[in-house]
């Protein structure tokens, strides 16, 4: 009989993951990682799997957290990006303590409540369902996406809390943050009063760059027309502005670029690219030398610190964070 560790969240997502594994014959065991809390699982998430009989533990990785990703994600405001945490968190802690604690425990594999399909060869495949999580799984190391399970690849959300109804906690794009993130980062950075900038000319002040994000209004005042961030420079305090116009390109940048297949198939191939979770996936190509990525579509508001995700039929071939300007 093989084995598997199993990621418990507390939520409906990873317990009915648990449930498919026990179903398909594998021995499961549960781990609830303690991440920014300490918290305990709910008794009625506890009820559940005694009555399946699959044992939890808890493994306490909060300073792994802070460090990979809360200090991630305060760093990033600092230059004047808008970071995705959960990517993050997923290739530098989850999934990586994942496949740690199961190495411990001499488990087969590893399994978790995410939305998302996984072949043969360890690449990521999109979830035929609007809840696809494939892009926040993007950038995990392939040696340990070949011991990794993704149970609810053939389910929906509907199926899932039709079967268990509500009540359960659900999961959290912020889950370290109790109420605002930008009093988080207030309190770590303090109050920077600076310029709001519109063709080289002071149009306004604003009360902290990272207040601000790419495509944002809220907080942009300048004349009668609606006006957008359109970029931030931290180094200099400065917050730009523009019409809407200027938000769309069709060309950008990456800081960082993973891929995971053969580099001339990348540079020769129209591949498909995503901006952010949620966004339409555009065809595009990519020059891997300057770490650009040429769209074939207009894209609005493509912000750096989030991840460029790029498909291949499906397949998830490769990662970027996005940058500012030219390399």
């Amino acid at each position: 009989m093989n084995s598997c560790l199993i990621g418990i969240s507390g939520g409906v997502d990873s317990l009915f993951a648990a449930k498919l594994l026990k179903e398909q014959g594998f021995d499961v065991t549960g781990v609830h990682l303690h991440l920014h809390s300490k918290e305990k699982l709910e008794t009625k998430v506890l009820e559940i799997f005694r009555k399946e009989n699959i044992n939890i533990y808890y493994a306490d990785y909060t300073n792994e957290f802070k460090k990979s990703v809360i200090d991630y994600f305060i760093d990033a405001y600092l230059k004047g990006y808008t970071p995705n945490p959960c990517v993050v968190c997923n290739k530098e802690v989850k999934l990586t303590a994942l496949f740690e604690e199961a190495e411990h425990l001499g488990a087969d594999y590893i399994a978790t409540g995410h939305y998302a399909d996984i072949d043969e060869n360890g690449f990521i495949l999109r979830h035929k369902s609007p809840k696809d999580q494939s892009y926040f799984l993007a950038c995990v190391d392939k040696k340990i996406l070949k011991k990794t399970i993704f149970p609810l690849r053939n389910h929906s959300k509907e199926e899932i809390k039709d079967f268990y109804g509500n009540g359960f906690l659900e999961s959290s794009d912020l889950c370290f943050v109790k109420n605002n993130y930008r009093e988080l980062l207030e309190k770590e950075i303090g109050k920077k009063i600076g310029n709001i900038i519109k063709n080289n000319e002071v149009v306004g002040y604003h009360q902290g760059f990272y207040n601000y994000t790419i495509g944002q209004r809220k907080g942009i005042k300048v004349g009668s027309a609606p006006h957008y961030v359109t970029a931030i420079d931290a180094e200099n305090n400065i917050v730009y502005a523009d019409e809407e116009g200027k938000l769309y390109t069709d060309e950008f940048y990456l800081d960082t670029l993973s891929i995971f297949i053969d580099k001339r198939f990348i540079e020769e191939t129209i591949l498909e690219c995503q901006v952010r979770y949620n966004a339409e996936p555009k065809q595009c190509r990519v020059d891997m030398k300057n770490k650009k990525v040429k769209l074939f579509d207009k894209e609005r508001a493509i912000t750096p610190g989030q991840i460029a995700v790029f498909y291949y039929d499906d397949r998830i071939v490769g990662c970027g964070e996005i940058g500012y300007g030219i390399h």
